[in-house]
């Protein structure tokens, strides 16, 4: 069992299909023949899930004037400016946490009577090393770790005759419901873009989450009495074949030079500063389950999910379960049905609706993802609904960006949102979507870049949600361009900046100091957004044609002479640059799951 992002037992599809063959068999006789009844969990920290294998080949170079685009670093497929910029896979934070629920889930495999190995290394490699009969995996989406699926099928199946089973998980709807409910077995030529189309494509079929086979009907009681029955009737591995001693620390672990000192450079929590994180996540699937009962039944904040979901100071404002997800370790059936069955025996209100609506949320963008492969890393996504205008001349995006995530560019909702990333791990919603706007659509940087950094320090990384949501933040899935008024956004969500302050201490010094350590905002250019040819006149008739869009900030050229075609221009951009400050309506939302 090749333990990957689904660290748990608990409604663990893959690990389901692995005992199954393990007490029965396979019905491939060649596979039958041999020694199948030995069940073995692991999990390998590949090096390329922290970029140090592709830092260690530009060391032996003896001269880099410029940082590859290989796939160790954060670049998948990226080039221009993003390529340019070396940014870590992972975090140390992000390491610790991975590294935690792993150990956890080792020592429950050990009291339930099995035990698994951890490795670091090369995946195709560790597996090799096994001699196993077949490897039973979650099916990953994306490129970097497809690829990896890909060598260890290569090395296995056509070395050794290891038998690959790759099984689909870790959505609300399972993919093949969606795949041939949804969309006649077409989902990759007939997915929708917009999310809204998905969510009345279920409705309207009356797609069903594929229930949970369990022992019992509560998720929050203790599994392991079940499980030692089932993994007492397999065979037992001798230890003395395999040595399952080693468990790493962190500093065993590959992580990327640039991530360590990036760590040491972090103020730790104190009682004395400011920078105590909202919530401490806790590692392992049972605080999963703890976060999950906490806040359902233990403090009853489900209940007005809705109205605090947009809170960026209290540990209950959301669910909190993001980083759970991510890594599995606890699927989102586990917490769509759990909130099924407290809406039958406690309440059930918009709130409740709410959080299994942004699990449909998370579900999208994977969907999104296997439609569009590697178009949600390229510069210009999957297409855009209008003339957009040109991103920044690289050294103006360089500069910019550093500001952007060292906390310094000016503006404190920015600015207090990224140092809380940097710092913790953790960032609100509200403020991804803002931070994402501001950076892709008010300073037009690649917004890959934003993309990256996130991969690099949230806690709760997940593919498909980070890229999937930053492209459609840029404006770039096809749909309408929704930029947020940061001004605005400030006023509604942080109107006494206790936020901001909470993260800026700058700001609650003299105004004379204020002025000397807190920087002044950046300037930004003002940019036009022009919307889709199609719904309107040809560019040429009401922008000024080819030269509509003129220097680094893409400003449009003025027409004194056509007093009229501006108006009808201004009028037009408003229907498609549509800046909104309230995400509510859901075809306008772009949510990470909190």
């Amino acid at each position: 069992m090749w333990h990957r992002n689904d660290l748990r037992t608990r409604d663990n599809l893959a690990l389901e299909k692995a005992i199954g063959l393990s007490l029965a068999g396979d019905d491939d006789d060649d596979v039958r023949s041999r020694n199948i009844g030995e069940l073995l969990p692991v999990f390998v920290f590949d090096p390329r899930f922290f970029n140090k294998a592709d830092e260690e080949e530009e060391e032996e170079e003896e001269e880099v004037t410029e940082k590859k685009s290989g796939k160790g670093f954060n670049n998948r497929g990226a080039k221009g400016t993003s390529a340019r910029i070396r940014i870590p896979k992972c975090s140390v934070k992000r390491a610790e946490f991975v590294l935690g629920t792993v150990k956890e889930l080792k020592n429950k495999y050990k009291r339930l009577g099995l035990d698994m190995l951890i490795r670091v290394g090369y995946t195709e490699d560790v597996l090799g090393e096994l001699n196993s009969s077949f490897i039973v995996a979650m099916e990953e989406i994306c490129s970097d770790e497809k690829e990896i699926e890909r060598k260890v099928i290569k090395n296995l199946e056509q070395t050794q005759r290891t038998k690959v089973i790759l099984v689909k998980d870790g959505t609300l709807f399972h993919e093949d419901d969606v795949n041939e409910i949804l969309y006649k077995g077409k989902l990759k030529e007939r997915f929708p873009d917009q999310f809204t189309q998905f969510r009345l494509d279920i409705e309207q079929k009356n797609l069903l989450v594929r229930k949970i086979e369990v022992s019992n009907n509560n998720a929050f009681t203790n599994d392991e009495d079940v499980l030692k029955k089932t993994f007492a009737k397999l065979m037992k591995i001798d230890n003395n074949t395999i040595d399952f001693s080693f468990e790493p620390a962190i500093k065993d672990l590959p992580l990327s030079k640039d991530a360590l000192r990036m760590h040491e450079c972090i103020p730790k929590d104190s009682d004395d500063n400011n920078i105590r994180a909202v919530i401490t996540f806790k590692a392992g699937e049972e605080e999963a389950l703890k976060r999950l009962e906490k806040y359902l039944y233990g403090t009853r904040a489900i209940d007005t999910y809705f109205d605090t979901r947009n809170g960026m100071l209290n540990d209950l404002d959301s669910t909190k379960l993001a980083p759970y997800l991510a890594i599995g370790a606890i699927s989102p059936r586990t917490i769509e049905r759990e909130i099924r069955k407290y809406e039958q025996t406690v309440l059930k209100n918009k709130s409740t609706y709410w959080v299994i609506f942004e699990l449909m949320w998370r579900d999208f963008y994977r969907f999104f993802a296997i439609k569009h492969k590697n178009k949600i890393f390229k510069l210009d996504g999957v297409g855009s609904n209008g003339k957009m205008p040109p991103w920044l001349n690289e050294n103006d995006q360089i500069e910019i960006f550093q500001s952007f995530i060292t906390g310094q560019t000016g503006f404190p909702l920015i600015d207090a949102n990224m140092r809380e990333l940097k710092a913790t791990g953790w960032m609100s919603n509200r403020g991804r979507q803002n931070v994402a706007s501001w950076l892709a659509l008010d300073c037009r940087v690649d917004w890959r870049l934003g993309a990256q950094w996130f991969e690099f320090l949230l806690l709760d990384y997940d593919c498909a949600s980070n890229y999937g949501n930053w492209v459609a933040a840029a404006g770039l899935t096809r749909g309408r361009v929704n930029k947020f008024n940061i001004q605005k956004q400030t006023n509604d969500y942080d109107p006494e900046m206790t936020y901001c302050k909470k993260w800026i201490p700058e700001l609650s010094s003299s105004e004379t100091a204020n002025a000397s350590t807190y920087p002044k905002p950046i300037k930004l250019e003002k940019f036009t957004f022009l919307q889709s040819q199609s719904q309107s006149q040809k560019p040429n008739d009401r922008a000024g044609g080819a030269g509509a869009f003129s220097g680094a900030g893409g400003r449009a050229k003025k027409n004194a002479n056509d007093k009229n075609r501006k108006q009808g221009r201004d009028a037009k951009n408003q229907a498609f640059y549509n800046q909104r400050n309230d995400y509510d309506r859901d075809d306008h939302a772009s949510n990470i799951f909190r």
